[in-house]
């Protein structure tokens, strides 16, 4: 269904399109809101992740995107090109364009957390469940 301007969207994470990918980076991916299924919002990308304890999300990056994480629950480490990071409930990472990073869930309790891309696009593999 087509987005309407100045109409509000209201989704829940039960309504959300992913997958859980494989061994050996187990994580529940879900896309909330895109382009690719509300045409017309924007260009942006908004979904959410749980990394369950003793995972870790791939070392990917994204040429053409920004990557945004905010954590809610749980406890882990993420890595930023070069630099780690402690990250916990209210954590908010921002990766550039371009540069590789990876999350580790180190807590006993699964990490939950929101992700969003700008511009749109990497969400297509969640969408289209493409990882390995």
């Amino acid at each position: 269904m087509d987005y309407e301007p100045g109409t509000p969207i209201v989704t829940t994470e039960a309504e959300g399109v992913g997958l859980t990918t494989p061994e050996p980076f187990v994580r529940h991916v879900k896309a909330l809101l895109s382009p690719l299924l509300q045409p017309g919002i924007g260009d942006f990308a908004i979904g959410t992740c749980e990394v369950p304890p003793g995972q870790k999300g791939s070392l990917h990056t994204h040429p053409d995107a920004a990557e945004i994480w905010m954590f809610s629950e749980g406890r882990g480490r993420a890595t930023v090109g070069d630099r780690e990071i402690v990250t916990g409930p209210g954590t908010v990472v921002f990766t550039p364009p371009g540069v590789s990073h990876q999350f580790f869930n180190t807590g006993e309790t699964p990490v939950k957390l929101f992700w969003m891309y700008s511009p749109s696009g990497a969400e297509r593999d969640v969408i289209e469940a493409h990882f390995s």
